[in-house]
């Protein structure tokens, strides 16, 4: 039975007892106290700090909210009672427990008192696995502005509605499944994330209810589960600060699960809600989040730093920046300024940085103490008169790499010199490219010695730099 229900059903009983049983003065007035205080207390209460709280504390506080309102509320109803100062007073009253744990649709689920079911977290962590061959035949959809992107199997789809402090991404599956993703801006007021709880969860409807470990739901998929996961925790979250919760309603034969965390650095709430039936399609919620492709480099919302006083740039500032097909590094920025060519850029702060002149362009070469000194990136600035028809030969002899390495691999893009050696005496690989910025001309160069480094790490470095380019 609902709290509402509970209450109305209470209310009835006192007002159908009244005439028998008055309540005397000294009841009524132990009541009034006791609601003087409560308002009192909730008065003089510390308004809350407007600073953003873990998304765990938000859940917690909103239900415990919705609690101390539903109390007050009761007790003013009560209050009506004891108008008559000549009533006797009134019986405690209990009601029936019929229909404890189960909540129906348009009821709130206080999320605060849900405890772990074992058995039902063993039922809804049973679902299939999925590898490498079906992700590569599943089609990717781009979501929340193209900054990240999903797997999701065919027939699936996805719509979006982007408000001022929350984007919402919903996804529909071809057997009634349903998903609500919503991403909120990183300064998305607590009462705004606590209202779309409460909204995605009304309809809800269970006879079991649990929390999920986090624990266990990874330790469960590092175990059945024959890849690697790109995220260190299997998921793209703030794990410490997840709240995952699973329910069942046999009667309706649907399973829905809610997630409340925060999705690289932005607070989320998740819901997803499947036939109870099939549990082919479970997955999807994994599926959606452990293997979720970012546009990088991607800023983490919040990392960055105070800004620079003339350039008005943050001085720091964390990136993730993608590794091969579906790994990702999390890297701490430092802002970096070339006073002779104008510009700002970011590099990370272990940068060792090496000016080196040239008969045609002047090299800044950047390397990191852990990887070999004959694997870099760099950035250049071209001398005037720079004869750009010849610009393949004169940069492949700045850097002795042999014209024979050379491969069209620029698709088309000007002034790009791919080279690759072979493996059978050096085994190195890179390219330059000369490009055009506010009217000048620079290059950029990644050049790796594949005994000792593949050079992926640096490929994204030097595009994080560039990308990052500024003319002052």
């Amino acid at each position: 039975m609902s709290d509402r229900k509970r209450e109305d059903e209470e209310l009835r009983y006192i007002m159908q007892k009244r005439k028998a049983m008055k309540a005397s003065k000294e009841a009524r007035n132990k009541s009034l106290l006791a609601f003087q205080k409560g308002l009192k207390d909730l008065s003089t209460r510390p308004r809350k700090e407007q600073k953003r709280k873990k998304l765990g504390q938000r859940v917690i506080g909103g239900v415990a909210t919705l609690a101390a309102a539903s109390i007050a509320g009761l007790l003013i109803l009560n209050l009506t009672v004891f108008q008559d100062d000549t009533q006797d007073e009134v019986p405690t009253h209990t009601l029936p427990e019929d229909g404890k744990g189960e909540i129906r649709a348009g009821e709130s689920i206080d999320l605060q008192h849900i405890e772990e079911n074992v058995e039902l977290v063993k039922r809804v962590l049973e679902r299939p696995t999925f590898d490498y061959d079906d992700l590569n035949a599943m089609n990717t959809t781009n979501i929340y502005n193209n900054t990240f992107s999903v797997h999701l199997p065919r027939n699936w789809f996805v719509e979006e509605e982007e408000g001022e402090d929350v984007h919402s991404v919903k996804i529909n599956g071809p057997d009634s499944e349903q998903m609500n993703l919503l991403v909120f801006d990183i300064d998305a007021g607590e009462e705004l994330i606590e209202e779309q709880i409460q909204k995605l969860t009304a309809d809800f409807s269970q006879t079991a209810e649990t929390i999920v470990p986090t624990n266990t739901l990874i330790e469960e998929m590092r175990m059945n589960f024959q890849i690697s996961f790109p995220f260190d925790h299997v998921f793209p979250f703030d794990m410490e600060n997840t709240r995952m919760y699973a329910f069942i309603d046999e009667e309706s034969g649907r399973f829905m699960e809610l997630y409340v965390s925060d999705l690289l650095g932005q607070p989320m709430i998740y819901t997803a809600d499947f036939p109870l039936d099939n549990k082919e399609s479970w997955f999807v919620s994994w599926l959606i989040f452990t293997y979720m492709r970012v546009q990088t480099p991607y800023t983490v919302p919040g990392s960055e730093g105070e800004l620079h006083d003339e350039y008005q740039r943050p001085l720091e500032k964390t990136v993730l920046l993608q590794i091969g097909a579906f790994g990702f590094e999390e890297v701490q920025l430092e802002l970096y300024e070339n006073e002779e060519v104008g510009i700002t850029s970011y590099l990370p702060p272990e940068t060792t940085i090496e000016r080196i002149e040239h008969d045609y362009f002047t090299e800044w070469r950047f390397s990191e103490p852990t990887v070999s000194a004959d694997s870099f990136y760099s950035f250049g600035k071209l001398k005037d008169g720079f004869p750009l028809e010849q610009g393949k030969e004169i940069m492949f002899d700045a850097f002795n790499i042999d014209h024979a390495y050379h491969e069209d691999l620029g698709g088309g893009t000007p002034y790009h010199y791919a080279y690759y050696s072979g493996m059978d005496e050096e085994f190195i690989d890179g390219f330059i490219e000369l490009f055009e910025l506010s009217g000048e001309w620079f290059y950029k160069h990644k050049h790796a010695d594949r005994e000792d480094y593949n050079g992926g790490v640096f490929m994204q470095r030097l595009q994080t730099f560039i990308d990052s380019l500024e003319k002052h």
